[in-house]
């Protein structure tokens, strides 16, 4: 599923599927979603609990339990795959890039230290994090440099300055970088020309049938890692992640690979116990005891042959460029050591840390802003914690902010000051926010784009006015009918039954056990995303070209019908117009009209 308007992508999230290993079995808490954050704009995944949205989150931001287990998928930001980096890179986009805020402020906060020490321990880490990567990067280059074998008079002179460790910005390295580039390329052109043929090789002889042997496979590109690695420019300070985590890749599938077939081994001892040759036939008891098979060993060679396929593609394309961005490359090296420089050279003082902490107080709308720095978390109270929490979060100027539930234990009056806030600095700073809530109310004047999740899945996907003017999953109806509002005369319609228990996910549609109009299938496939316009997707039989025409609940065409009366320009114009409500909408309309005319 993916938005086919094009638009500046920040983030996307591809084929995600998390489990968590429990004393019952193993919990499917995350079923292959797929979404796209764009710059600029707010994402809100809306669902009830246990549907798999904070999970969502914190595998964005590396901080899932130990007890997770990321069954497929990627998370791709700056061209990287997160699920596939280590933590220490992981370090440098956790709370920079990318930061979060939590559910509950006082929990997010030390009661027993005062609000302007945590927010300037935050700025003064950020600094020292800085500088720390500016002397890497730095390190790095003079590494490079010497490497290149360069013993010109004008730089041994640079060298034995560096050595000294005088000032050398006074030094013009353009000269030394252009040949220090030139070295770097030739290097890498010469690894490319040894490990392509050996990898077209491997692919070759490896993939002939269907009998492909994983492991084998495997330790013939072990010897070719070192080469490998060669292939990427020592010069860039940008990591080349196609080439830097393919080994990671690759012991991945075979660790998938060996634990396979431990577990089949397992499953085949319980079929031959019970005389059964299903997993589904075994005792509800048995199944919670066996883990299922991750994956079969056809999927598991096509990702190994994709994963190397990839690389041999990449290499390639290296290969053709040749020296031709010679001089595109000294120019990225020059700018990225002016920067570790001006990092290292510039330093906040004390008091100037001081100034922008109560500066970002003021920013998130903290009256007296000097008389709050001063004070302890137990002194505030729960909406001018969570805008300290905010303000942290905000402090090292990250690109995305995901926000789980930042307004749940808020009265009413709060959190519409809090989700204006929020509001207000998205705009002031181009924010891209990822928001997490149970309750579609909450987003209604903020959201972009919306993602309905239910039972580990998103089962609708659109912009905003697209999921409250017209949606089309029956979940979202029920969503929407049980939100209350100022005109609520009547009891309030309530989702019947409960969220299915994901240690045994249900085969079909989870959410037809709750839905009085379900069809005979969705308890037997699950369904697929049917496009109701090139922005909205819902994935419901119902769309079905040969379903049967349903009716949203009438406490939903109301309340829609109402709001269209006072913004009749907010519809949507979808292309799929099965069980549209504004399709009824329209011939009540028409129908009304017919009458006033006949009348007349």
């Amino acid at each position: 599923m993916e938005n086919k308007q094009n638009k500046d992508k920040i983030l996307e999230v591809k084929d995600l599927r998390i489990s968590f290993r429990t004393n019952g079995g193993t919990v499917k808490a995350v079923r292959g979603i797929s979404f796209s954050l764009y710059r600029g704009r707010t994402l809100a995944i809306v669902g009830e609990s246990g549907s798999g949205k904070s999970v969502t989150s914190k595998a964005i931001l590396g901080i899932l339990a130990n007890n997770k287990i990321v069954e497929g998928g990627q998370i791709i930001y700056d061209g990287q795959d997160l699920l596939k980096i280590d933590e220490e890179h992981f370090h440098k986009i956790r709370g920079v890039k990318i930061s979060m805020i939590f559910q509950d402020p006082l929990s997010s906060l030390n009661p027993i230290m005062i609000v302007g020490k945590q927010l300037t321990e935050a700025m003064v880490l950020k600094q020292k994090a800085d500088k720390k990567e500016a002397r890497h990067d730095i390190a790095r280059i003079h590494k490079t440099l010497h490497e290149a074998n360069l013993e010109e008079p004008e730089y041994l002179a640079y060298e034995k300055r560096v050595s000294k460790k005088e000032d050398v910005t006074d030094v013009d390295l353009t000269p030394f970088f252009e040949k220090m580039v030139a070295k770097d390329l030739e290097r890498r052109t010469t690894a490319i020309a040894r490990v392509l043929p050996a990898l077209r090789e491997i692919v070759e002889e490896s993939f002939l049938g269907e009998d492909t042997d994983i492991a084998e496979t495997i330790r013939k590109i072990h010897p070719l890692f070192k080469t490998i690695k060669e292939c990427s420019l020592r010069s860039s300070g940008s990591k080349d992640n196609t080439i830097e985590v393919f080994p990671a890749v690759l012991k991945n599938i075979k660790e998938t690979y060996r634990a396979s077939l431990k577990i089949q081994k397992e499953i085949d001892k319980a079929y031959k116990k019970y005389n059964v040759s299903s997993f589904f036939a075994l005792p509800p008891s048995e199944r919670a005891k066996l883990p299922e098979v991750v994956k079969t060993h056809k999927d598991q060679v096509t990702e190994l042959k994709e994963s190397i396929n990839e690389l041999i593609a990449h290499l390639e394309e290296l290969e053709q460029e040749g020296v031709s961005k010679k001089e595109a490359y000294t120019q990225d090296v020059l700018k990225e050591y002016q920067q570790a420089n001006e990092k290292l050279i510039y330093t906040e003082s004390s008091a100037e840390i001081r100034a922008r902490a109560i500066e970002m107080l003021h920013e998130v709308g903290i009256d007296e802003p000097e008389r709050r720095f001063k004070q302890y978390p137990f002194e505030l109270s729960g909406g001018m914690r969570q805008r300290i929490v905010i303000a942290i979060a905000l402090c090292s100027s990250p690109e995305i902010l995901i926000c789980d539930e930042p307004t749940t234990a808020l009265d009413v009056t709060i959190q519409a000051q809090i989700l204006e806030l929020i509001n207000k600095l998205k705009r002031e700073r181009n924010l891209s926010i990822v928001f997490i809530t149970h309750d579609l109310g909450v987003v209604a004047n903020m959201a972009d784009d919306i993602a309905v999740m239910y039972a580990g899945k998103i089962v609708e996907y659109g912009k905003d006015t697209e999921i409250f003017y017209d949606p089309r999953h029956p979940y979202t109806w029920a969503l929407l009918g049980s939100m209350p509002d100022l005109n609520t005369k009547e009891q309030l319609s309530a989702i019947p039954g409960t969220p299915p228990n994901m240690l045994l996910p249900p085969k079909g549609d989870a959410f037809a056990p709750r839905n009085a109009h379900a069809l005979a299938i969705d308890q037997e496939m699950q369904p697929p995303f049917f496009e109701v316009s090139p922005t909205h997707f819902a994935a419901t039989w119902d769309l079905h070209p040969e379903a049967p025409d349903l009716h949203a609940p009438e406490i939903v065409v109301e309340r829609i019908k109402e709001a269209l009366e006072k913004n009749p320009e907010a519809a949507p114009t979808p292309t799929n117009m099965k069980n549209s409500i504004l399709n009824e909408l329209g011939k009540e309309k028409k129908s009304n009209g017919r009458k006033k005319n006949e009348r007349d």
